[in-house]
């Protein structure tokens, strides 16, 4: 009998198997996020310790960047073609082994080097471990708990930023790069032999009828695996190539994802890169700065899981576009505000809601608006040309820092990112619709592909 394995995961519940997957990969985009902010909070100490000028460490921070825009768009293609669960073990074990190394680095130039090779690990991991949470998850719960696994990126990120300063405090900077890359490749022990491959992909490559037939058992209880079984996800079949991303109506979708997700990373770490410097050069004291960060983090993975949840229930751009809008409008009015009492904290942590939550939900959602053979590709290609916008953010924040801009500017010009950022998702919107409209059209005309 043929077996609709989208229709059985996504008429189950989401019970303890689809749950042990999502957590693993959660854990390792905490890790991920926990080895991204590790670079940046070892610096002052090796400023310390080799003499050199803080412009001296710019180029480590953004070959990370560039390692991950690699990675994602490289790891997301060779996930559709070997596997979401081998590529994710290749690229985690490559977070580890560099990591580890870079405890051994000795001048700007290793570093330099070994932070593109985590950043290439990181990047491979990250549409892998999308593809396969949104691939075990049923679709009308596939908002909230891949959002949940993707906020494990900037959890891991406050995690850094409270154990590594006494770590570093009492073994040194290099155990810090020790202990992420150690735990890593722990992990991967684990995940070799508790994590499967998405059944999704299996059934697509057409092979391995038992082993889907035992994830199915686990996933549904109500089915039993039956030799002569075979399975199928009533999807066309891809050859998991970059042009089939703008084939069969889907370009405009794709160029419209990249656009939205390079405003929406630059709106996204222009306050992550930028938030506390304003806020010194406004006459707030050091550590009033350096909480900001925390607040905007901790708003941004509440408002990823609200957001999660409320696409779940109104749908992607119902949610999105409003999202990105009010995070423009709240980022604006932190430059109304003078002081750094309550008041500001609150709108703080809502512009992290607005900005980062639906950074975090688009991202997660993304894996949404490609078929199964194609998903990882799509993935990866999104957030690696998205990462555009968090490479250039940087650079032009320190320019209107460095012209001195009044506060009510400079915070007016941070939110224009998000805001232009809502109509390009809106957009999205549209452009999504009507290649839904256009593949039902063609799946109309096609020969039925059997039952479940």
């Amino acid at each position: 009998m043929t077996i609709n394995v989208s229709a059985i995961i996504d008429r189950a519940p989401v019970g303890a198997f689809q749950l042990k997957v999502t957590f693993l990969c959660a854990l390792i985009a905490l890790l991920d996020g926990l080895d991204i902010q590790a670079a940046a909070l070892v610096i002052p100490k090796l400023r310390e310790e080799w003499g050199l000028p803080p412009t001296a460490f710019g180029p480590v921070l953004s070959a990370s960047l560039a390692g991950m825009a690699l990675g994602n768009m490289v790891g997301g293609q060779l996930g559709d073609r070997f596997g979401r669960r081998r590529v994710l073990l290749w690229s985690f074990s490559l977070v580890g082994f560099s990591s580890i190394a870079t405890g051994f680095a000795h001048n700007t130039e290793s570093l330099i080097v070994l932070r593109l090779l985590t950043g290439l690990g990181i990047g491979g991991c990250l549409p892998n471990a999308i593809a396969l949470t949104t691939e075990f998850i049923p679709a009308k719960r596939s908002g909230f708990f891949v959002t949940l696994m993707y906020s494990a990126i900037p959890l891991g990120g406050v995690v850094a930023g409270y154990v590594a300063s006494p770590i570093i405090a009492a073994f040194g900077w290099q155990a810090l790069f020790f202990a992420g890359g150690v735990i890593p490749l722990l992990l991967c022990v684990i995940i070799y032999f508790t994590l499967p491959e998405s059944v999704r992909f299996m059934a697509n490559a057409g092979s391995r009828e038992r082993t889907i037939g035992a994830i199915l058992e686990r996933i549904d209880r109500n089915y039993t695996f039956a030799e002569g079984d075979t399975f199928e996800i009533n999807e066309t079949r891809h050859q998991g190539s970059l042009r089939e991303l703008f084939t069969e109506g889907r370009a405009a979708v794709t160029i419209l994802l990249w656009f939205a997700l390079i405003f929406s990373m630059f709106a996204m770490y222009m306050l992550v890169s930028w938030l506390p410097t304003a806020f010194t050069q406004l006459g707030w004291e050091a550590h009033h700065a350096l909480r900001s960060i925390s607040y905007l983090w901790f708003g941004g993975i509440v408002g990823g899981l609200v957001a999660g949840w409320l696409i779940d229930r109104f749908g992607a751009y119902r949610v999105l576009v409003p999202g990105y809008a009010l995070g423009g409008i709240l980022t604006a009015t932190i430059g109304l505000l003078d002081g750094h009492g309550a008041q500001i904290v609150i709108l703080v942590g809502l512009t992290g809601a607005g900005v980062i939550g639906s950074a975090l939900a688009i991202t997660a959602r993304a894996a949404n608006l490609y078929p199964t053979a194609i998903r990882s590709t799509g993935v990866g290609w999104a957030l690696g040309v998205g990462r555009v916008g968090a490479v250039i953010s940087p650079v032009a924040g320190g320019y209107a820092l460095a012209a001195q801009w009044p506060q009510e500017q400079l915070f007016a010009a941070a939110g224009i990112p998000a805001l232009i950022c809502a109509a390009w998702v809106f957009l999205l919107g549209v452009a999504h619709r009507r290649a839904e409209r256009a593949a039902l059209r063609t799946a109309d005309h096609r020969p039925s592909l059997g039952t479940a």
